[in-house]
């Protein structure tokens, strides 16, 4: 059984502004916001990486990263952690630069997708 539940894919696909946070091998933090986080299955998130020169160089470091959303609304958010891997071609890299494109035609296709193989979920 996967680790994304309907509730929670729900709440991810409705927003527009998704924060992923990653850190150097030495610890050294940054949270960037992200307008392009896919579900792509039940134990995997995907995002475009558009400026994302700090969030590439510290994943190359240290691969885990944790994404966080809230439904402001409702009242709901979720915290997924797990490890990445870039992308440059394929089938996941298409889910997320496809729309993109279409959203936002004048912006250059993104080097890499980054994409988050989740193994963590926590409520808040």
């Amino acid at each position: 059984m996967g680790l994304i539940n309907e509730e929670m894919r729900k709440v991810i696909e409705e927003q527009k502004l998704i924060y992923v946070a990653t850190a150097s091998r030495q610890g050294r933090p940054n949270v960037s916001p992200r307008g392009s986080i896919q579900y792509i299955d039940e134990n995997t998130l995907a995002f475009a990486a558009v400026r994302s020169e700090k969030t590439l160089a510290n994943i190359q470091e240290n691969p885990w990263a944790a994404v966080a959303v809230l439904d402001i609304q409702n009242r709901k958010g979720f915290q997924f952690k797990g490890k990445t891997e870039k992308v440059s071609e394929g089938d996941i890299y298409n889910r997320v630069v496809d729309p993109l494109k279409k959203r936002l035609p004048n912006l250059p296709s993104p080097q890499y997708v980054v994409v988050i193989r989740i193994d963590e979920v926590h409520t808040f």
